[in-house]
Formats: C-alpha cells, structure tokens, sequence
C-alpha cells in the first residue's frame, strides 16, 4: 500500500513508514480505537504537536494509549469518580476541543481538559436524570409524552367493562 505525505507529496509504502516500533504501536492504538472517532482523534492528536517540530512516533503511541482504555471502557474518572463516558460523549467532547482550538493553549500536555468535558457532560446528563426522577416523583401522575405506555397500564379492563355495561343497560331503558 502506497502512501502519500501531506505535506511533500512524496509517496512511500506503508511499510516503510512503519519500521519504527514506536510508529506500529501508534497505529496498533489508534486501531483499538472506536472508528466513529477516527478523525476527531486524528485532528485532536495535533493539539500535542510542538510548534516548531513533529509530533514523534512515541508521543502519539503514548497519547493514544491513553485514550484506549477510557473509551473502550465509556467510562472516565475525574476527581475520585467515575463517570460514564459513552461514545457519543467522546464524539461532543472532541467536537468541543476542536472548536475551540483558537481558545486553547497549545500544546496540550495531557487529555485532562478532553477528560472534563466527558465528565461534565456526563454530569449534565445525570442532573436531567435526577430532575426527571423528581418529577416524576412529585407528579406520579403525569405520564411523560416521551415514554411509551402500554394502554392496559392505564385503564383497568375490568372498569371499562364496568361502565359499557352501564352504558348499555342505560340506552335499553
């Protein structure tokens, strides 16, 4: 398989530009990550490049390690907790990042601040949750549009029965 550099245009084979171990275990870890995510990781992986150099083979296996684990786990823990972390959080959080990469300090040491923006949108979605529990608790009963509802749940048959029986007997009359 022939590559061909961004950059220069020059083109190589793949195996050539994976010679270098450090080079295979940057792309064996991008491989164990999600393909959802494939590009955002992609352009995230540039906020760890130095101004004036590459980003080296051993950096980018490191950084991409990093993220293996918590992503193929959904879960990430911030500050003594964890949070759940599905891959649609991933997918906000690296969309997040990316625009605002004008706002961020470059380049990024760590994936802390990506880890917070999980965290905080996992956050989120548990105060919905727990505002909707409470809801539901104060007003049991309201039935919420978005939740489908068997009928039988909500009218006893043997009352229907009860009043067509009345309604029946009334119109004989």
């Amino acid at each position: 398989m022939q590559l061909t550099c961004p950059c220069c245009f020059a083109r190589f084979s793949i195996e050539a530009a994976l010679t270098d171990d450090a080079a295979r275990k940057a792309v064996a870890a991008a491989l164990k990550l999600p393909a959802p995510l494939a590009d955002l990781i992609l352009r995230y992986m540039a906020f760890f490049r130095p101004s004036k150099r590459a980003l080296s083979w051993n950096r980018a296996a490191k950084l991409l390690n990093e993220l293996v684990e918590p992503i193929q786990a959904a879960r990430v823990e911030r500050h003594g907790r964890a949070w759940p972390a599905p891959i649609e959080y991933w997918r906000e959080a690296l969309e997040q990042m990316l625009d605002r990469r004008d706002k961020l300090q470059l380049p990024l040491k760590s994936h802390g601040y990506l880890f917070e923006i999980v965290a905080g949108l996992a956050s989120k979605a548990e105060g919905r949750a727990e505002t909707a529990t409470e809801q539901q608790k104060r007003h049991p009963q309201r039935v919420a549009v978005s939740q489908p509802v068997a009928v039988g749940k909500l009218v006893d048959p043997a009352r229907v029965e009860g009043h067509l029986e009345q309604l029946k007997g009334a119109t004989k009359r």
